[in-house]
């Protein structure tokens, strides 16, 4: 017997198709609350920037390295392992165990005292989280047939706005709150300043949380052999795919690997240094840009993604397999004029107007580019290839993102009250790369489409 799994390491897996639609949606939303978790606790940082600069005497780039290369480095290497492990192990059981480690690494940043201790604090919350999406990736194209696999994803993919909406909304009005005691008090925890205790209050939900996610079910692996499959069957397959599969389709694979990426420089800059820009430029509080922002993600943010998921899905049912690109094609042209109107914008009115028309296209190529992947990757690769995607989104985006935005306010304009001008032109220079990589991906993705289908 051939097992598509290590002995004793995985339960009995749940065929999608006799657990239905509404078993699939119902993973769909549980690993939603996991991603909206771990994009809360990423992204609280954001909103912290001034009392953490204030308390541990940090400059804006030595902020922005515990910000982003911090979490991003040891996010993407790990990465890398654990895309890898998601292809052969339990899915469901290696997200749990990411989950562990980010919740008590986020709750740990209530104690540093330091550049050093926050630095590892958020290397291991980057370390947990790096579990998560390649499993659920890799569960919800085994869970959903491909003509419904851009909805699905696109939902799972919300969980970038709805956390970074939460962290913003909840952070703010914590902030402000408990900035009026000076202290907060946690019974055996401690007392905290009102940045340490924001690190606890989000870490808390992920206890229940993580119980939760032992009611999902490891789904079939659609396109593998079941696990009472003779080894005769299993070789007449032929030799399993390996990334010499991405290699040999570079032309389509690596402008579409590169996109996401440049693209996400936008959606760390903007989260790292938005609430920066409002509170030094026209002086609001956390308590004032913290909802703002976040009611402007969590309408037009998910507004966007959830609209080109099921325009996605359209296209693909009918037969338009390129569509998904194009619609991102579209959507991050508009970007470059939303980053200069940003740059240039006169009033909090106008940046808030840009801000929105940002996070509304914005939110299309970050949903689409996963389905878009899964699309011309085998089942065998699917880990990872996501691993690769995220190495990709997280060193260049969170890693250059916030940084280049630093770097220009700190050493090219040498005015902190200037990040806002940084920000939008970061912003546009990122989307304009993003359209030329996706634009050359069209007919080579096309091509691969075509050639996968034909071999199937």
């Amino acid at each position: 017997m051939s097992l598509p799994y290590p002995p004793g390491r995985v339960s009995t897996p749940a065929p999608a198709e006799s657990n239905g639609l509404g078993y699939a949606y119902y993973v769909t939303i549980i690993l939603l609350l996991a991603y909206t978790l771990s994009f809360v606790d990423r992204q609280i940082l954001g909103l912290l920037v001034q009392p953490i600069k204030k308390d541990l005497q940090l400059s804006d780039w030595v902020f922005s390295i515990v910000h982003g290369f911090a979490f991003a480095i040891f996010y993407t290497f790990v990465g890398i392992f654990l895309g890898r492990l998601a292809d052969r192990w339990n899915r469901r059981n290696l997200i749990v165990i990411g989950m562990a480690i980010w919740v008590v690494a986020t709750a740990a940043g209530g104690y540093v005292t330091g550049f050093v201790s926050l630095f590892v604090a958020r290397m291991f919350v980057g370390v947990g989280e790096a579990a998560l999406s390649p499993a659920a990736y890799s569960m919800l194209a085994d869970y959903f047939p491909p003509e419904r696999r851009a909805r699905a994803m696109s939902i799972y993919t919300s969980g970038v706005y709805i956390g970074s909406a939460t962290a913003f909304i909840v952070g703010g009005l914590v902030i402000q709150a408990t900035s009026q005691a000076g202290e907060v008090v946690f019974p055996l925890l401690g007392s905290f300043k009102p940045w340490q205790a924001a690190f606890i209050f989000v870490a808390l939900p992920g206890i229940p949380l993580v119980a939760l996610m032992y009611t999902v079910r490891e789904p079939v692996r659609r396109g593998l052999q079941a696990a009472g499959a003779s080894a005769r069957a299993a070789a007449a397959a032929g030799p399993a795919p390996d990334l010499s599969h991405v290699f040999r389709n570079k032309r389509a694979f690596l402008p579409l690997l590169l996109a996401p990426g440049i693209t996400a420089m936008i959606t760390f800059g903007v989260t790292a240094w938005l609430p920066a820009t409002f509170i030094r430029q026209w002086g609001w509080t956390p308590g004032e840009i913290g909802p703002a922002y976040g009611v402007i993600i969590l309408t037009f943010g998910i507004g966007g993604m959830l609209l080109s998921g099921f325009l996605a899905d359209y296209l693909t049912a009918r037969g338009k397999q390129v569509g998904s690109i194009v619609i991102s094609l579209v959507a991050t042209g508009v970007l470059i004029a939303s980053g200069l109107v940003l740059a240039f914008a006169p009033s909090p009115t106008v940046a808030l107007v840009a801000v929105a028309v940002t996070t509304f296209f914005l939110g299309m190529p970050v949903a689409l580019a996963p389905p878009i992947l899964q699309a011309v990757t085998p089942n065998q690769l699917r880990g990872q290839v996501t691993s690769i995607y995220l190495l990709l989104i997280n060193l260049i985006g969170l890693g250059l993102g916030p940084f280049l935005v630093a770097f220009f306010t700190d050493f090219v304009f040498h005015d902190e009250k200037l990040v806002g001008l940084s920000l939008g032109l970061v912003s546009a220079l990122a989307a304009l790369l993003s359209v030329l990589c996706l634009a050359s991906a069209i007919g080579p993705y096309r091509r691969l489409v075509a050639a996968m289908e034909g071999r199937a």
